[in-house]
């Protein structure tokens, strides 16, 4: 049976911002999370500048084509009343939290992000549907760029669409570094539970455990309680997940991956924690962990903790800068969602940026962040792998060798991440019949059950998977595979399109 190739998506062209949000398509979609609902799917996004306060919300059919829809919080001149302390339901319920994070320009010069003039600005959005029928959205505030004084906060619907109102707050983090930075919510279910991963950069993420039935705090604390000193640090911010430059912490359990282990196949339950390292304009970039418990510790190939020291550290590195020979590149991908659909398909939604129009002297800036998906397996070690390719609707299925070879006579692109910070460039190597790998990289290949391949390259090996793609950078359907090396924790991609 031959491969199915997706067809061409004709993706909307990525364009700069403009005047007007509502034609930014997927383009200024900071910190995505994913929704499924009634066969439409929803993302939402950080404030942006140049479009209305209240997170933006998109919606799509088939995860390739998005529209703008509006804002998931009602915000619209409601500055005055935020700043006279009359932020009720009419404009989102958010006083509580908008009086905590507001910020004079005389504390904090530069990027203030609640105002003393009532002007607000939300952060990394998660939502889900709750266990009553409504619709979950888990925000955050902070009161300036680069501090730590910020809330997050549930707040809920009846539409996914907005019309959100906050319930409450779920946990508080003060100005100053000796706290969890309370931003980047994340939400997940397992095996019974509720859980919420957060945190950015200082002393990193952090997980609590929710309450089902309302969204809540499971033990019911509030930042006066630790305050007053009846809970403790460790009580009230939660388990410590992993410390240093991270931030955008997501969980996923999978159950029953399989795992080649000893020559015989076994299935394994396995807790993935995904977060973005380094700084936000030049090095950021993906890792992963995982754990069998929800509540870690969440170690990498080498069994070490997560840590990022500067912009660099442990955990498996999935997705960094790169740029493929035609020119096409991408810069500084993270803070992503892992999402899995009705379907079955499991998706890596995160922001990225590219040089294109700096290069093309179309602007001085590549601070545009587009909405990407992307979709991911697991290699036959049980850890994750993406597909760097956009998502186009393809799907894992059997590979012969005589397939694989017989895309562009073997030949394909590849990037090989390793731990430094900057863009990799493609190299061309050549995947031969006699099991041997030729080009830029020396070493030998193998393909077993369905999907599943080795390539030794320099003495280590890289399991992964090779899966159909939609080749953006060469504009063709094709192969791809993506691996991850079993010492180095480091991505290995290859990209080969369709004869002619």
């Amino acid at each position: 049976m031959s491969v199915t190739y997706p067809k061409n998506p004709h993706f909307n062209k990525l364009q700069m911002r403009t005047p007007d949000c509502r034609d930014w398509q997927e383009g200024c979609a900071h910190d995505p999370s994913l929704l499924e609902w009634e066969g439409n799917f929803y993302a939402y996004s950080t404030d942006t500048f140049g479009a209305p306060s209240g997170y933006q919300i998109r919606k799509s059919r088939d995860l390739l084509h998005w529209e703008y829809l509006g804002t998931a919080f009602n915000l619209e001149g409601s500055a005055p009343r935020y700043k006279n302390g009359e932020g009720g339901a009419a404009c989102g319920n958010l006083q509580e939290a908008f009086d905590w994070c507001v910020t004079d320009k005389k504390e904090s010069g530069f990027g203030v992000c609640v105002r003393t003039d009532g002007a607000l600005s939300l952060w990394a959005p998660h939502c889900v549907r709750g266990t009553d029928g409504k619709f979950w959205l888990y925000f955050c505030m902070t009161g300036y760029f680069g501090g730590s004084k910020s809330c997050i906060g549930l707040a809920k619907s009846n539409s996914p669409e907005g019309g959100f109102e906050c319930v409450g707050l779920l946990v508080q983090s003060p100005a100053g570094w000796r706290t969890p930075n309370a931003i980047d919510p994340q939400v997940f279910f397992a095996e019974g539970k509720m859980f919420l991963v957060y945190g950015s950069y200082g002393m990193g993420l952090f997980l609590i455990e929710l309450d089902p039935e309302t969204g809540l705090r499971r033990d019911g604390r509030s930042y006066s309680d630790f305050s007053s000193g009846n809970c403790s640090f460790a009580e009230y911010y939660g388990i410590n997940l992993a410390s240093g430059s991270l931030e955008g912490g997501v969980i996923r359990y999978h159950a029953g991956v399989p795992v080649l282990n000893g020559g015989k196949w076994e299935k394994k339950n396995y807790y993935y924690l995904m977060c973005s390292y380094g700084s936000l304009s030049s090095v950021y970039h993906m890792r992963c962990g995982r754990s069998e418990h929800p509540e870690g510790p969440y170690t990498d190939v080498n069994d070490n903790p997560l840590v990022c020291s500067t912009d660099l550290g442990t955990g498996n590195k999935m997705l960094g800068s790169y740029r493929w020979q035609s020119g096409y590149d991408r810069f500084c991908p993270g803070h992503n969602d892992m999402f899995g659909t009705a379907s079955g398909v499991n998706l890596i939604a995160y922001h990225c940026r590219t040089n294109y129009f700096i290069e093309r002297k179309q602007s001085a800036s590549n601070n545009f962040h587009y909405l990407f998906l992307s979709q991911y397996a697991f290699n036959s070690d049980g850890w994750p792998v993406v597909n760097a390719n956009r998502y186009a609707g393809e799907r894992l299925q059997a590979i012969t060798a005589d397939e694989l070879l017989g895309v562009s006579q073997g030949a394909f692109e590849t990037v090989l991440f390793t731990q430094r910070a900057e863009t990799v460039k493609s190299v061309a190597v050549r995947l031969n019949a006699d099991g041997t790998v030729s080009g830029a990289y020396r070493g030998k290949w193998r393909l077993y059950g369905d999907y599943y391949i080795s390539l030794i390259l320099s003495g280590e090996e890289y399991l992964g998977i090779v899966m159909p793609a939609w080749l953006e950078s060469l504009s063709s359907a094709g192969l791809t595979v993506t691996a991850m090396g079993k010492t180095s924790g480091m991505a290995l991609l290859l990209n080969s399109a369709q004869k002619g």
